[in-house]
């Protein structure tokens, strides 16, 4: 049980650190962030309290745990990886194409 809850404390930690990784100055990056950030402030007072952190978090886990056992399988969190990648890969081609259009739409110009 101890494994099991330090298992999901790193997933956690890892998975929030992810998320304000990223480069600021490339184009789409730190949208990301923001965006998580404003989904845990849900006071809108521009900080985060240790309530709301555990509220996302505790919701994080539970969208991870499919099977509701109250534990996180290796299975489970590698489906989540991989539902992320999925993500990103699909955010990746929509941004390329509005860049896209961006460029075109400057070039008649």
């Amino acid at each position: 049980m101890k494994i099991g809850m330090q298992l999901i404390l790193v997933v956690c930690m890892a998975l929030s650190l992810s998320l304000f990784a990223h480069d600021k100055d490339a184009p789409g990056k730190g949208m990301m962030a923001g965006e998580h950030f404003k989904k845990m402030d849900t006071d809108g007072d521009k900080k985060i309290s240790k309530e709301e952190w555990q509220k996302f978090h505790d919701g994080m886990f539970q969208e991870m745990d499919k099977d509701a056992d109250g534990s996180i399988s290796a299975d489970e969190l590698k489906e989540k990886r991989m539902d992320q990648k999925d993500k990103m890969k699909e955010k990746a081609k929509e941004n390329k194409k509005q860049g896209k259009k961006k460029n075109q739409a400057a070039d008649t110009e």
